[in-house]
């Protein structure tokens, strides 16, 4: 009989909503019979209320129920087995200076009682990085967790032939070298850093930005800065493929999709030394690695890329082999498949 997994998804503004998406389709590749179930967003603040909004006996007929860590809790009433995924943990001190008095409040407060409640009850806690495996171990004192690396489907995100960069998946713009950054508009994913690196290069270089997921629409912060929106997945492919590199600044992943992403579409990545973003980047083979607020270093890295269209072929095929080989949907699909038969002994 095929495993059922319920997959249990408040809504939510980020590349965890994509990871639990990710999951569900990888998992269904690899023969299992998975269900997600999207819930208002509401219960991403107050999951302990899942199981009251939830009709009678809702988890019959499932083998498993999963969740990210802020919610996965809430469903050990179910007597099901239990898996949660941590994806990054916002308690985390290097965190704290990018994030405002209410966001610290609601971290230290709430959502790291959430997240370890959830690393405590679960039956199997995943970790999608190493870095994120030794921070549950540090904050929560849980040594067993399970690695399996945020997946991404390389089938969709793929290099253009020849990896010869497209011209119609970004709107036109004056500029020679062109830069993307995906993401959110946060301190967190560096957005406030973009403008003063933008002011250390030349004037025909332009970068584009997606428009993030919070709702918080701007005029674009430098002149050379254009915003192209919230993409769907195939506008997503078209921008990666339609650049020359991603410029990631971010100051702390628990993974790191987009970098994957870009690289997945044969684009050399330019981003920070945190977090797990050094596990996703290879520094001097797929990409650069600067600390952490450095915008000069940023520029300069970017210049190196930008002038060397050999050195960007170089990083973008190492770069692509390295997704397909550790972050495709096999790895993830599988894995997951292996966890699953362990812990309902099939």
């Amino acid at each position: 009989m095929t495993i059922r997994p319920l997959y249990i998804s408040p809504m939510g503004r980020g590349g965890v909503d994509f990871g639990i998406q990710n999951i569900a389709r990888a998992v269904r590749l690899a023969g299992l019979r998975p269900e997600l179930l999207r819930l208002p967003e509401v219960y991403n603040f107050l999951p302990a209320l899942i199981p009251k909004g939830m009709p009678a006996d809702w988890w019959r007929g499932f083998d498993l129920v999963q969740g990210r860590s802020r919610v996965a809790f809430s469903f050990k009433a179910t007597g099901l087995p239990v898996v949660t995924t941590v994806h990054h943990l916002t308690t985390d001190p290097d965190l704290q200076p990018y994030s405002s008095l209410a966001q610290r409040l609601f971290y230290r407060l709430v959502e790291s009682r959430y997240d370890g409640l959830s690393v405590a009850y679960a039956d199997a806690v995943v970790c999608v990085s190493r870095f994120t495996q030794r921070q549950v171990e540090q904050t929560y004192g849980r040594a067993d967790s399970v690695l399996i690396f945020d997946g991404i489907d390389t089938t969709v995100f793929t290099p253009t032939p020849n990896l010869v960069r497209r011209d119609d998946g970004l709107p036109p713009a004056p500029g020679r070298v062109r830069l993307l950054f995906v993401g959110n508009r946060t301190r967190r994913k560096g957005f406030d850093l973009l403008p003063q690196i933008m002011a250390h290069l030349p004037e025909d270089y332009v970068l584009y930005y997606t428009g993030g997921f919070q709702g918080n629409e701007m005029r674009p912060p430098h002149p050379r800065m254009v915003n192209i929106g919230s993409p769907d997945r195939a506008g997503l492919v078209a921008a990666y493929q339609s650049c020359d590199m991603l410029l990631f600044p971010s100051r702390l992943e628990g993974f790191g999709i987009a970098p994957a992403e870009a690289l997945a579409c044969g684009r050399p990545v330019v981003t920070t030394n945190a977090g797990a973003l050094p596990e996703v980047v290879d520094e001097g083979q797929s990409g650069f690695l600067v600390a952490r607020d450095d915008v000069a270093a940023y520029a300069a890295k970017v210049r190196i890329l930008g002038e060397d269209s050999a050195l960007r072929r170089r990083f973008a095929e190492f770069g692509r082999e390295k997704v397909v080989a550790n972050f495709g949907y096999d790895q993830l699909g599988q894995g997951f498949r292996a966890l699953y038969a362990r812990l309902v002994g099939r």
